[in-house]
C-alpha cells in the first residue's frame, strides 16, 4: 500500500511539471484527490489492513493528499503569473520610441474663441468662473433689478424648466435655463469677497428666432470688476485692449447708448464687420452679418446699477462696478470668417476640419 502512494505521488509530480493552463490543472485536482481519484480509490482497500497498517497508511495518505493540494495552490499562481507576464511582455510600449503623430480630432471654433478669450483676460488678471446652466427665477432676474413686471422680462423670452417641476415653487424658486451668464457674477458677489475680477463665459438660452447672427443656444462671456472708483473709462479701455488683442489692431470700436434694466450707464458696442472689412457688401450682395451696415453688435456694457450693489449687501457709495457680455459665436464668425453664426451648431464636418 506505502509503494501504491509513493508511485501515485511521482505519477502526479511528473503531470504537475508539464501542465501549462488552469484548465488542466483542474484536470489534475478531479484526476488524484476527487472523491473518485487515485486516491481515494486506494484508500477503498485500507479496511482489509491490520490495525498497525492502517496506523501508517493513514498520516501517510493525509500527507499525500496535503502535498497535492499544496502543489496545486503553487501551480495555480505560477500559471498566473506567467499569463500576466506574458500580457505584460506583448502590451509594453516604448514611451521613448518616436511616433508620426495623426491628426484625430478638430477644436470646434467656439472652444478656439472662447480659450483665447480666457488667454486674454487672464493676462489683464482676471479669474475665470462658472456656474448651473440651470438658475432659479430670483438669481436670473430679480437680484439683477429685473423684477417680475420687468418689460425686460417680455423681451427675453425664456426656456422654463417644465410645469410639473416648477408648479409647486415659489416664483423666486422657479427655475430655467439661464438666459445669459449674469447669475454668476450675483453668485460671486454673493461670497462677499472684494474685490472682484472675474470673466464667466459659458451656454446661455433665449427663445430667438433665428438667423445670421441668431441662435437659441449660443455662447456668452461676461466680466464683472468691483472696485473702489472704478469709472466708464475704465470699462472702456479695458475692452478696447481686450478687442483689439483678438480681431487685431485694425478693428474699430463704436459705443453706442443703450438702456439695460440692471445697468446706468449703458451702451451696446459694435466692432467694424471682419467679413466684408466694413464695405457693408460681400461677393456682390449686402453682408449678411452686419445687414449691410459695416458693423456687428458683438457684446453690451455697463457700469451696474447701484440697487443690484445694495441686493447682494455691498455698499454702492463705496463700491462701483463695470461689466459687460459679449457674444463668443458673433466673435468667432467675425474672427474666422463664417458668415452665419449657425453654421456652428450645424455639425458640418468640412467648417469644423478647418481649425
Amino acid at each position: 500500500m506505502q509503494n501504491k502512494l509513493i508511485e501515485l505521488k511521482q505519477e502526479f509530480i511528473l503531470k504537475l511539471e508539464n501542465t501549462v493552463d488552469i484548465i488542466e490543472l483542474e484536470n489534475i485536482s478531479k484526476d488524484f484527490i476527487w472523491k473518485n481519484g487515485k486516491l481515494q480509490e486506494i484508500l477503498k482497500w485500507i479496511k482489509d489492513l491490520s490495525n498497525d497498517d492502517k496506523k501508517i497508511i493513514w498520516p501517510e495518505a493525509n500527507k499525500l493528499r496535503d502535498f497535492i493540494l499544496e502543489e496545486i495552490e503553487k501551480k495555480e499562481v505560477q500559471i498566473e503569473e506567467s499569463k500576466y507576464a506574458n500580457i505584460e511582455e506583448l502590451e509594453k510600449i516604448d514611451v521613448s520610441a518616436e511616433y508620426t503623430k495623426k491628426p484625430l480630432w478638430h477644436k470646434h471654433p467656439i472652444s478656439i474663441t472662447s480659450n483665447l478669450l480666457e488667454e486674454i483676460f487672464i493676462s489683464m488678471w482676471f479669474k475665470i468662473e462658472d456656474g448651473p446652466q440651470v438658475e432659479n427665477e430670483r438669481l436670473n432676474f430679480d437680484m439683477l433689478n429685473i423684477p417680475d413686471n420687468h418689460p425686460a422680462r417680455d423681451v427675453w423670452d425664456t426656456f422654463w424648466i417644465s410645469d410639473e417641476i416648477n408648479k409647486n415653487k415659489a416664483p423666486w424658486e422657479k427655475v430655467l435655463l439661464r438666459t445669459h451668464t449674469s447669475p454668476v457674477q450675483v453668485r460671486e458677489m454673493l461670497k462677499w469677497t472684494l474685490p472682484i475680477k472675474i470673466i464667466v463665459p459659458g451656454r446661455v438660452f433665449r427663445y430667438e428666432q433665428e438667423d445670421a447672427r441668431h441662435t437659441c443656444n449660443f455662447y456668452q462671456l461676461e466680466w464683472l470688476v468691483v472696485w473702489e472708483k472704478v469709472t466708464f473709462w475704465d470699462l472702456k479701455g479695458t475692452l478696447e485692449t481686450a478687442m483689439k488683442k483678438l480681431l487685431w489692431e485694425k478693428t474699430s470700436l463704436r459705443f453706442r447708448p443703450s438702456i439695460f434694466p440692471f445697468t446706468e450707464p449703458s451702451a451696446e458696442i459694435d466692432v467694424s464687420c471682419q467679413i466684408c472689412s466694413g464695405t457693408w457688401e460681400k461677393n456682390g450682395k449686402n453682408c449678411s452679418m452686419c445687414s449691410g451696415s459695416g458693423w456687428v453688435e458683438l457684446l453690451g456694457a455697463w457700469m451696474v446699477h447701484p440697487k443690484v450693489l445694495s441686493g447682494a449687501w455691498i455698499d454702492p457709495e463705496i463700491y462701483s462696478w463695470f461689466a459687460f457680455g459679449m457674444w463668443i459665436d458673433r466673435i468667432a464668425a467675425q474672427r474666422f470668417g463664417v458668415n452665419s453664426s449657425r453654421m456652428f451648431y450645424q455639425s458640418k464636418l468640412k467648417l469644423n476640419e478647418q481649425f
